[in-house]
């Protein structure tokens, strides 16, 4: 019998695996404190100094940047504002060591990075929300400038990533969509973003690792750019994407990962069979011949045991040689 990380590795190679993996099961999310991108559930200042805090009506949502900090107004400041750490002097030895202990069944699972966020989900942060969407067409030249010095930043990491926690893949995070389009026009995306976002994946390939992209909302447009560039999977993929179509035009070429709808299965009233039924829409939408990893949507529910629930569905449906499509 199959390993979860066999299993997992034939769907990265775009083969038909024996069931759809999940990832949360499948793989060892690894925890990087040497790498603060933000307090994870928690109040505190990441390696930018950014002040962020908790809800404390709320206190399972992610954390947000506390109101009254002084932020960057004009993109052509970026580098007053944003000053890059390395990470070359962190103690990666005792990363090695926490990720050995923490990684036990490496023969298992794989392992995977998370890289909190990206250079869009930063400036939004530095700058607020509109000045952020506003910086492009203030001033395109310091906007790719930071654009490209954010992911230098991020380049820096990558070999010791892959050296002390020694990773299957990496997943870097930047929200490109809302429930109804991208924050930006795919043409301002493909100016700013496609090459900074080639860079990345060859990198992790370089390295060795497979590259994943989380990106919630709707990111249908630049689909095919992802595939383009040599993005291996993308994560999120929300049903407000044309998801049938994706699946049929790209299916050979990208892995869909993730795809359990939180507005179906973290709002209030939702019942276990509302949950079980959003995995097998998912499986029905995204499995054939392989290809797909389920997880929420969001990574991770904040609803307790509802990510219990999609991984016993997904592995109890998800089980190819009972699964038949349309």
């Amino acid at each position: 019998m199959l390993t979860e990380r066999e299993n997992m590795e034939l769907c990265w190679n775009h083969e038909q695996p024996e069931w759809v993996p999940m990832i949360n099961t499948a793989a060892q999310m690894i925890i990087s404190p040497e790498i603060n991108d933000r307090p994870l559930f928690m109040s505190g200042k990441d390696d930018f100094g950014l002040e962020w805090e908790v809800d404390p009506a709320h206190p399972e949502l992610m954390s947000h940047v506390k109101p009254g900090q002084p932020l960057l107004e004009d993109i052509c400041d970026w580098e007053d504002f944003i000053k890059f750490p390395s990470c070359k002097d962190k103690n990666w030895e005792a990363a090695a060591a926490r990720t050995k202990a923490m990684w036990a069944k490496k023969d298992q699972l794989q392992g995977y990075y998370v890289g909190n966020m990206g250079a869009f989900e930063r400036i939004c942060s530095t700058m607020g929300h509109v000045n952020a969407l506003m910086a492009p067409f203030d001033d395109e030249e310091a906007y790719q400038a930071y654009v490209n010095a954010y992911v230098d930043y991020r380049l820096e990491q990558f070999p010791f990533i892959k050296k002390y926690y020694d990773v299957d893949f990496v997943m870097m995070h930047d929200d490109w969509g809302n429930q109804q389009q991208l924050f930006m026009s795919p043409e301002m995306w493909r100016k700013f973003y496609k090459e900074p976002e080639r860079r990345l994946a060859a990198a992790a390939h370089e390295l060795g690792m497979k590259y994943m992209h989380h990106s919630c909302g709707y990111i249908t447009p630049i689909v095919g750019d992802l595939v383009e560039i040599g993005v291996d999977s993308w994560h999120s993929v929300q049903p407000n994407n044309d998801l049938k179509m994706l699946k049929e035009k790209y299916g050979d070429k990208l892995i869909f990962a993730g795809a359990v709808d939180p507005q179906v299965t973290d709002v209030p009233g939702a019942t276990e069979e509302d949950i079980r039924a959003d995995v097998r829409r998912v499986i029905d939408t995204l499995g054939k011949g392989g290809g797909l990893m389920v997880s929420s949507a969001v990574m991770f529910s904040i609803v307790p045991k509802v990510d219990g629930i999609i991984d016993d569905e997904g592995k109890k449906y998800g089980q190819y040689k009972n699964l038949k499509f349309a």
